[in-house]
């Protein structure tokens, strides 16, 4: 890794990007024999997950993507592989609190006693996913379904159902914390692609995305993905510029350097694809993709609170709190560990211990916090935001022509997968999917 790439060499594919995509592709491609160079921006692989060590002392955190489960079959394949083992988040596997904002007031009851009114609007949300997402890995299947119900946003389908105000807060609130964003800005299909993900099972939807961790932390995955293949990994190398032509590609790098490949692969997040300069220029409807961008944007928080708090929690306010979803990590012997995310992250510095603690206080009251942390996703410019819920008609505009090829240059990432986008099983799906195109490309067989 991180050799120097003197100013011009060649290979037979170049991956922009180090996360789970562009890794999962380098491994595949690699390992068919091809000479594959990956290229990334940051000092480290992981993209959009990061398992920093000792984020807050004592404690070695996910400061991005996080939680996996066997109805993410891509992902757990590579878990079963490698045989990595799973932990769970005790806020979302065994929560004995919950604490609501609904209204404007606060209140705090046994978890039994609200879990059946979440889990009902959380359905009521999704109540048309069999009828469009019958199949959930082929989200076009009933593309006409899909185009109808692509143009609402979350929030459309919230203000048409028959509830309460307070019912509306709490449904907005939960597809809030889920969509990164608040749900005027993210389209109802991505609420039904989890849903349909899931097995067609609000329960489900919890513990897929958010119950199980990998014990050692994501970077024990793709690191072993990454050892897995005899790609070579240039770090802090991001790449300026594509070039494309009958005989192949350069790639040019922010130092000058060029490289030249046969194929190239995209693997970085859609919000990042206007940063590189190609040539010829992307299609239409990649730039529209890249001038639109996908909203998630929302923090992400690790908190270390202290004080009597002996059950695990969960926490959900309406979207206009800069916290809005809360859940017990760990208990510890002196207070809790929390994950608390909001749907504005350029307007919570999550290290900020005072604008954390004012924000825990309008969900549960006086709490004493001790330290917090946290990664800017949004401002990050090699991720330029969280992770992927298309907007409103985005689904059917723009996933299918994202995937397309365009000549010589491949796109993958987890933006654009079929199932799981925005998660690590998506990302792995796409880096397949990166692989199998490129070979077949170059060996002329389409099968």
């Amino acid at each position: 890794m991180d050799e120097d790439m003197g100013n011009n060499q060649s290979c037979d594919v170049v991956i922009i990007g180090a996360g789970f995509a562009g890794i999962t592709a380098s491994r595949e491609l690699s390992r068919r024999g091809y000479d594959v160079v990956v290229l990334e921006g940051r000092d480290r692989i992981g993209g959009r997950t990061w398992y920093k060590d000792d984020a807050l002392p004592g404690h070695s955190l996910e400061l991005g993507g996080t939680w996996v489960h066997w109805f993410q079959p891509h992902a757990f394949a590579e878990i079963s592989r490698y045989n990595l083992e799973l932990v769970e988040t005790i806020g979302v596997s065994a929560p004995e609190i919950a604490a609501t904002v609904t209204g404007g007031r606060r209140k705090s009851v046994p978890y039994e006693e609200a879990s059946a009114a979440i889990e009902s609007l959380m359905e009521m949300v999704v109540q048309d996913a069999r009828e469009v997402l019958e199949r959930p890995f082929e989200p076009f299947y009933h593309q006409d379904a899909l185009e109808v119900v692509d143009k609402l946003s979350i929030q459309d389908r919230i203000d048409g159902l028959d509830l309460t105000p307070e019912e509306k807060d709490l449904a907005n609130g939960l597809w809030t914390a889920m969509g990164s964003a608040p749900c005027g800005d993210v389209g109802l299909v991505a609420a039904l692609r989890w849903y349909a993900l899931s097995g067609f099972d609000i329960n489900a939807v919890f513990d897929t995305v958010g119950r199980y961790k990998l014990k050692n932390g994501t970077r024990s995955l793709i690191q072993a993905i990454a050892d897995d293949s005899s790609a070579e990994i240039r770090l802090s190398t991001p790449v300026a510029a594509v070039e494309q032509s009958d005989d192949g590609v350069v790639v040019t790098t922010r130092q000058g350097d060029t490289l030249r490949a046969q194929y190239v692969v995209v693997a970085s997040p859609l919000n990042t694809f206007g940063a590189i300069d190609f040539s010829p220029a992307l299609s239409a409807a990649k730039q529209a993709g890249i001038s639109e961008g996908q909203p998630g944007r929302g923090s992400k928080a690790w908190v270390h609170v202290r004080g009597d708090l002996p059950k695990p929690f969960f926490a959900v306010a309406p979207e206009n709190h800069l916290i809005n979803y809360v859940v017990t990590d760990k208990v510890l012997d002196d207070g809790q560990l929390l994950i608390a995310f909001g749907p504005e992250g350029a307007d919570l510095n999550a290290s900020d211990v005072d604008q954390v603690s004012a924000e825990l206080q309008k969900l549960f009251g006086d709490l004493e916090v001790v330290a917090t942390t946290g990664h800017d996703w949004a401002s990050d410019e090699f991720s330029r935001g969280t992770w992927c819920m298309f907007r409103p008609g985005q689904t059917t505009r723009l996933l299918a022509e994202l995937q397309k090829p365009e000549g010589r240059v491949f796109f993958a990432g987890s933006d654009l997968a079929n199932g799981w986008n925005g998660f690590i099983d998506g990302a792995i799906e796409s880096g397949i999917r990166a692989d199998r195109e490129i070979h077949a490309r170059i060996s002329g067989n389409p099968s």
